[in-house]
């Protein structure tokens, strides 16, 4: 199968998105915007997954995608809402792989979705009407990477003005600890938060379309999954290996969340995995506001195709 990333390579040979972080207006409602780029033979079909613990809005502008649902393929097209994702998520795509997105910050939800996230959990949906039009207008020229990012930042900032959604910080502190300090238990994190824990079940269930104890141990299982990857953020990933007790229980994990053993994930090609993975970790090194070069991209490979 041939293929030609044009967003960028990781130095283990894995093909990545470009993405960049959001505009300061803008960042307590976007996680990161994204555009990935893999030129393939229209008539080249893969077979993978996704396994996002945010929900996001995904544009694919070329090939012809499907969703597997309920035991069959089911194709779709133009602009998306995904809900996060407990496991694997497979997706088909045939042809070339090019798509535009951005990730959304759970507590600001509402300001994308008019109901509650744990009804969108593990699902996605069609966005269509004025929203859907600027999304893809925003995209429609999306190997002009920079004006594409541009466009994204102007729609988005145009829904968030029309639907002027309030934010909960406890839910932002939430998602801050999820991400970088997974290990702390439910309890303790209600505590800190001031809540019972039942509330806060509630309303992380209502924006994390999720459980807590869920967004804890998928958190746990993307930074193991990203030092498989060659994807470790330095001091942030020096600790996921510990967090799994021995051999079974990252076994274990591996099969709950992409239904495969470590080893094979290890020798598996994962096209659309690896790319949103990625985007997550680039995500961790902006919060933590490191000024260095990213560790994993393939040195003198261009990250942009213009």
């Amino acid at each position: 199968m041939g293929l030609t990333p044009r967003t960028g390579t990781s130095r283990d040979g894995h093909p990545l998105s470009l993405s960049r972080a959001p505009s300061g207006d803008l960042a307590r409602f976007v996680a990161r915007f994204f555009i990935l780029i893999i030129e393939r033979p229209d008539d080249a079909v893969l077979e993978d997954f996704l396994l996002h613990e945010t929900a996001y809005v995904r544009v694919p502008t070329e090939g012809r995608w499907e969703t597997h649902v309920a035991g069959k393929w089911i194709a779709y097209e133009g602009p998306m809402i995904f809900g996060a994702q407990r496991k694997r998520f497979p997706v088909r795509c045939t042809g070339p792989i090019v798509a535009a997105g951005f990730a959304l910050r759970p507590a600001a939800w509402l300001a994308f979705a008019d109901r509650p996230a744990y009804l969108l959990a593990d699902r996605l949906e069609t966005i269509d009407g004025a929203w859907g039009e600027a999304l893809r207008w925003a995209c429609e020229d999306i190997r002009q990477t920079e004006r594409t990012f541009d466009r994204l930042e102007q729609v988005v900032r145009e829904r968030i003005a029309a639907r002027n959604a309030r934010i909960d910080p406890a839910l932002e502190r939430f998602e801050a600890i999820s991400r970088l300090d997974p290990g702390r238990t439910v309890a303790d994190i209600a505590r800190e938060l001031g809540m019972i824990p039942r509330r806060l079940d509630r309303h992380v269930r209502a924006h994390f379309g999720h459980p807590p104890k869920t967004v804890l141990r998928r958190s746990r299982f993307l930074d193991m999954a990203a030092v498989l990857r060659g994807l470790a953020v330095p001091d942030a990933d020096d600790l996921a290996e510990e967090r799994f007790y021995d051999a079974s229980h990252l076994n274990r994990e591996f099969r709950l969340f992409l239904d495969m053993p470590p080893n094979r994930f290890r020798k598996t090609p994962t096209l659309l995995f690896t790319p949103g993975l990625e985007v997550r970790q680039q995500r961790k090194l902006t919060d933590m506001a490191m000024e260095q070069a990213v560790p994993w991209v393939a040195p003198k490979l261009p990250r942009a195709a213009e």
